[in-house]
Formats: C-alpha cells, sequence, structure tokens
C-alpha cells in the first residue's frame, strides 16, 4: 500500500490521505481531514510555535499536512489541529484515538522507532505518551519566556533546516533533545498589523553579528528519568546543526561561528569522539545524507566543488558517483541510492552508486527533474515526474532491489489538462520554454529559461525573473510555474538564469559570493541578457526585473547597478541592509559585521541607491518575521529622503512566503498591471 497526501476536491487549503492499491491499481480517500480538524483551521486559535513551525516548513495547506506509519501495524500517527491522533488504518472506517489531553495544543510530535511512544511539546516543555497504557510523561519542567525544550530554536530550522528538537534512541531507552535559551538575543520589537489591528510583537532576532541563543543537547533516560547535558554551545561552536540517533548511537554535525569547520562527533560514554571534520575557506554547505552503512558512516561533502558520497570507517573511501549528488536516498552495504545529476544540473535522475568502488548506474533516463522517494526495502520507489513537456506524472516503479523483476510502471496519476481542468481553455497556447546555457566571466558554465510570449507579434517586452541568492535554483526542465505563463499570456518574455550563487551546483560555483553579496550575481544576470540579442522577438530596449526575498534583493540591485540594462523592477519582500538579517544566513557569507564591515557596506542595497533611476514598486508582507518589515521602511525613508518616486504595496497579515490566496492573486495582478504601464 503506497499512501500519500492529496489537495482535497471542495476546498483547495485542505490536504486529505489517499491510499494507493497496488493489486488493483486504484486509489481512494483513506482519511478526510474534515473528520477531526476545523476547515480550513483558525490560525489565530494556533500557539506562536505551531504558527513559527507551520512558516519555518513553509507549510501552508490545513487539514492533515503530515503524517507517520507505525512501524509495526497499521496506524498512523496524524498530528492535526494542535493535537496528535492515533488512526487505525486496517479498519474500513478508519477510527480516531486522541493521544494529548484536551483543552491542550502541542507541536513537534514525533513518533518512537518501534512505535511505543509519541513526543511532543506543549508550553515550551517536553512530553511523551505510552501507547500501550496512554500514560503521559513530563520530560521537563523549566519552559519560560526565553526557555523551550524539544523544539528546534529560530536559526535551527529557518536557515539549517533542521526541523526537529528532539530524538528518539533506536531501542528507545534514551530521548535526546534540545533546550533552548534565547536570554542573550536581544528583544527586537515589531509591528504586526493585519485587516483587524495592529500588534507589536517582540522577537528575539539574532542578527548578524549579534548574539545567537545558546543551545544545550541533553540525554533523558525512560528507566531511570534521568537527565543529562551530554552538549552545549559554545563561543567557538554555536551551531548544533544534525543530530542523528541511529543504530550506532548519538551523533551531532557542530558549525564554528563562520560555517567553516564542520564536525561530526559520536557519544562514547561520557565523551564525544570526533568521527570527521570538514574544512573550508568560505563556508561549508549543510546536507541530510548521514547514513549507516554497517560499521561504517556514510556522508557527503562538497570539499571538491561538487557534492560526492564517501564512507568513513577506519579510513575515508570517496565513492564514484555522478556529477553532483544532492540526496541520498537509501543506503546499505552494497549500494547508495541517490538523487543528482551528472550532465546537466537542470535535470535530476535517480542513481545507483556501488560501494565496492565499481561506479554507479543512471535509473531514470526520461529527460526532466524527477523526484524520487525509495520504499524501505529499495525494491519500489515512486517517481514524481514533470518536464516542460509533461506537468506531472507520479509512477511507481521497480526499483534497483527488484531489477529481475519484469513488470511496467504504474502509472499513480498524470496532470490531465483537458476539460474540466482549469488550464484547459489555455493548455493549447502553452509558451514552451526554451533552455540554454552561457559562460559566467569565470567559465563557469550558467543555465538559462526563456518563455516566451503566447502569440508573437513583432517586438516584446522582456521580465526577468530572478532569485540569484543561496539555496535556489530556478532554472529546471519542469513545467514552469503558471506565473510564467501569466506573462506569456499578456504579451511578455521571461528570462530565468542562474547566476553563480545558486543551489545544486556544488561549493565552486556558489563561492564567488564570498563576502561579496549582490556584486557577482548582478554581473551574471547582466551576462545572460546577451542570449535576448538572439531572439528576433525579444525587445532589449525593454527588460523589466522581478523577484521575491534574495530575488527582490537581486531586482534592486540591478536596477541600481545596471539600470541602462533594467527600465522597471518589482522587489518583493526585499533585503536592504544584511546587518538586519539572521547571524547563521548572513555571516556564512559576509563573515562579522565587526571585522567585515566592508563587505556589509559594499552589499547593502543603500549603498548603490542613489544611482536607481527607474521605477520601482516595492512589496512586502506586514508581519513578516523573517525578512523584517524594517528592511523596506529603511528603504521607503531613503527614497523619500532622495526625492525618488516609488509604488508601494503591503500586504496586512502576510509574512515573508506571501502565499494566502488573495495576497497571492492581488500581488501577482499589481506586479503584472505595474510592468503593462512601465514596459509598454
Amino acid at each position: 500500500m503506497l499512501t500519500f497526501l492529496r489537495v482535497s476536491e471542495d476546498d483547495r487549503e485542505r490536504m486529505d490521505l489517499w491510499r494507493y492499491d497496488f493489486a488493483s491499481a486504484s486509489q481512494r480517500c483513506l482519511l478526510d481531514a474534515r473528520a477531526q480538524s476545523r476547515v480550513p483551521a483558525d490560525v489565530t486559535q494556533m500557539t506562536e510555535a505551531e504558527r513559527a513551525e507551520r512558516e519555518r516548513r513553509r507549510q501552508f495547506a490545513f487539514g492533515i499536512t503530515q503524517y507517520d506509519w507505525h512501524p509495526n501495524a497499521l496506524q498512523l500517527l496524524i498530528p492535526i489541529d494542535g493535537h496528535a491522533y492515533l488512526v487505525d488504518a486496517a479498519l474500513a472506517t478508519p477510527t480516531w484515538h486522541r493521544l494529548t489531553p484536551d483543552g491542550t495544543r502541542q507541536s513537534g510530535f514525533t513518533f518512537s522507532p518501534q512505535g511505543n511512544f509519541v513526543s511532543y511539546v506543549r508550553d515550551g516543555d517536553l512530553y511523551y505518551v505510552a501507547l500501550a497504557t496512554g500514560n503521559e510523561t513530563r520530560v521537563t519542567h523549566d519552559a519560560g519566556p526565553t526557555q523551550t525544550n524539544g523544539l528546534p530554536d529560530f536559526l535551527a530550522a529557518e536557515e539549517m533546516h533542521r526541523f526537529s528538537g528532539h530524538w528518539w534512541s533506536q531501542d528507545e531507552a534514551s530521548l535526546a533533545y534540545c533546550k533552548v535559551d534565547d536570554s542573550a538575543v536581544a528583544v527586537s520589537r515589531r509591528l504586526e498589523i493585519d485587516a483587524n489591528g495592529t500588534r507589536t510583537v517582540e522577537q528575539r532576532y539574532p542578527y548578524a553579528g549579534a548574539s545567537n541563543p545558546q543551545v544545550a543537547l541533553n540525554l533523558f533516560t525512560l528507566d531511570s528519568q534521568s537527565d543529562t547535558q551530554v552538549w552545549a554551545t559554545t563561543e567557538a561552536i554555536p551551531y548544533l546543526a544534525r543530530v542523528d540517533f541511529n543504530e550506532l548511537g548519538l551523533f551531532i554535525q557542530t558549525q564554528d561561528r563562520l560555517q567553516q569547520r564542520l564536525t561530526l562527533q559520536r557519544l562514547s560514554s561520557t565523551d564525544w569522539e570526533i568521527c570527521y571534520e570538514d574544512h573550508s575557506d568560505t563556508w561549508i554547505n549543510l546536507s541530510d545524507d548521514l547514513r549507516v552503512v554497517g560499521s561504517a558512516i556514510l556522508l557527503t561533502s562538497e570539499d571538491r566543488g561538487t557534492r560526492r558520497a564517501m564512507l568513513i570507517a577506519d579510513q575515508i573511501v570517496e565513492l564514484h558517483g555522478p556529477t553532483h549528488i544532492n540526496r541520498v536516498l537509501r543506503a546499505t552495504e552494497s549500494l547508495l541510492l541517490v538523487s543528482g545529476w551528472s550532465n546537466t544540473p537542470i535535470e535530476n535522475h535517480l542513481y545507483q552508486v556501488h560501494l565496492d568502488g565499481s561506479g554507479y548506474d543512471q535509473i531514470t533516463t526520461e529527460s526532466g527533474w524527477h523526484d524520487v522517494t525509495v520504499n524501505t526495502t529499495g525494491s519500489l520507489y515512486v517517481d514524481r515526474f514533470t518536464s516542460e513537456a509533461v506537468a506531472l506524472r507520479i509512477e511507481l516503479c521497480q526499483g534497483p532491489a527488484n531489477a529481475h523483476v519484469e513488470r511496467a510502471a504504474q502509472v499513480i496519476f498524470a496532470e490531465d489538462l483537458n476539460h474540466p481542468h482549469p488550464y484547459a481553455p489555455y493548455a493549447q497556447q502553452h509558451a514552451q520554454p526554451i533552455f540554454g546555457h552561457v559562460a559566467a566571466e569565470d567559465g563557469q558554465t550558467m543555465y538559462y529559461r526563456i518563455t516566451p510570449p503566447r502569440a508573437l507579434n513583432g517586438k516584446h517586452p522582456i521580465v526577468v525573473y530572478v532569485y540569484g541568492g543561496p539555496g535556489a535554483q530556478k532554472v529546471r526542465r519542469e513545467w514552469g510555474s503558471m506565473l510564467l505563463q501569466l506573462f506569456a499570456e499578456h504579451g511578455f518574455g521571461v528570462l530565468e538564469l542562474d547566476n553563480r550563487g545558486s543551489t545544486n551546483r556544488g561549493s565552486q560555483f556558489e563561492e564567488p559570493l564570498f563576502r561579496a553579496m549582490g556584486q557577482a550575481e548582478v554581473r551574471d544576470q547582466v551576462r545572460g541578457l546577451a542570449v535576448l540579442d538572439e531572439l528576433e522577438w525579444a525587445d532589449t530596449s525593454r527588460v523589466g526585473v522581478f523577484g521575491h526575498s534574495y530575488g527582490g534583493y537581486m531586482a534592486l540591485q540591478c536596477l541600481c547597478q545596471a539600470g541602462d540594462h533594467f527600465v522597471a523592477g518589482v522587489a518583493v519582500a526585499p533585503v536592504c541592509d544584511w546587518r538586519l538579517y539572521d547571524t547563521h544566513y548572513t555571516e556564512r557569507y559576509l563573515g562579522l559585521p565587526s571585522t567585515d564591515n566592508a563587505a556589509y557596506d559594499a552589499s547593502n542595497v543603500l549603498t548603490n541607491l542613489a544611482a536607481l533611476e527607474r521605477p520601482l514598486l516595492l512589496m512586502h508582507g506586514m508581519a513578516d518575521d523573517n525578512v523584517l518589515f524594517t528592511h523596506t521602511t529603511l528603504l521607503m525613508s531613503a527614497l523619500q529622503q532622495m526625492h525618488k518616486p516609488f509604488e508601494l504595496m503591503t500586504y496586512p497579515g502576510a509574512k515573508h512566503s506571501m502565499q494566502e490566496r488573495h495576497v497571492s492573486i492581488h500581488r501577482f495582478d499589481a506586479i503584472l498591471d505595474f510592468f503593462q504601464r512601465t514596459l509598454s
């Protein structure tokens, strides 16, 4: 049986749980979220911890958004609306049993490895419940305004993408958890404005160069109910980046302040044993690739420029795999299953890497983007495939462990763009993208995608849709976003280029950003404009630029540094001054303001703002807790003092992602209107 989350037919904001039956090749709704949830949930009733967890995970739907199978039974753990439910899925009509007490709200739900316990956090303290008895145990008793237990701190979730704050041992005898003390982080008072009014939010935000939260790792033993601190942050090592409780014990990965040293350690008795250290002259990117292979540890590293796999035991053995690994999916003593690319980074494929050193094999072959999930035995995998010609196709395929079985893939889902699909009226005029590449100034290859206007009629304006920063890749051989088609429908061509610094290319491609954000990226975007000269329909005298978050920062920098190339720009939730962004992200690239002040000045939008002479539309959510609204108010004030006109659109109640349905529709309409006026 295969289970998956699917958007409800009658409510696009609700997720339900579905099952697919292999034998009959049929699917049906297994759990309807309406059985236990207010739909859509009332966000205002959520605790701050719940709201923060949703925002950090970029979780925008309601209903069933997370679930875990019991490892030894047909039971599901369903966290929904602040409660944990155990659902008996073996019954024709599944029954829901609530595990958490009435009148409470929880977050951070975790199923123990053998399925005997469920742990969670309530009001900053860690609890667990035994499924056999229903008895709840409180692990910690010291939560307060600046102290939480069992949850990740802001930096861990937002920047390290560590969304867990507690972990079970494999034998369920111990529970490791984080104690987070935010008292050293200065209080930042900001206004959150929504449709119902204004409130002052005191947020402890770790600005670049300022104090970080103090994080300790404790080990709680269930039998003795003893609690021992086993690790804590120091000034030299302030970041607990990863925690893994596996068959070989408790492992942690830690980073220094500038993230130039990554240390993998294993707890041996009461001491930490260093298993591996990675060093860089710039910074080290984190991964979730640690696996146990027999008595060895598998890890990936970018110390050769792109990400590769290695085995760590008595010595380090490098494995010969594809050019770049972006994710390890499964590891056995004979082979790895990984996703990544060999020939071009705009495609993603499944590979098996042989641990005997004999090389690797590419499993998926169809040109496009394969997002793969592998079952626990490796005998089957689900391939979520998309390309410029295929909107979405999800198939159940035989895995390498079942390679001898001759059996066609089962299509679980295929996007049908015919009636009554809402895109059916436009499908025949769908603008097909053009892919290509151009060389950066240092010779590295940068890939681009051009989406042409649907109907060519003379010369057409161009919108450069940019992100440009670390951690994101825009150019993929996939079915593009509907925003591209919106521009195409209204006569615009769209150019997207992944400049140096973009992800899925390895450290060598990212390093031009080191101590110099907003510089090489702008030169790369200007260099990419040369490809427009080859298109008869492209009007290079009417080029606008648009981006969100780092893309908003890039839109501003392009207008300020290359205003002779860009006629107008839209900056959504832009960073302005990197001193106002957080420590873990910013210092990775720019260093410390106290020692690298020149890098911060050079990367500041205000440094170049006097050169802005083009029409500008600023947009920002008025409850943004990531790129604070302060960035936009700084820009507004500076532009007003310089007597420079600009347009402004703010969104009450919207946070950084701005994914509310009405916000999305309004801002894209406003962006389209702006470019129709300024690029006409």
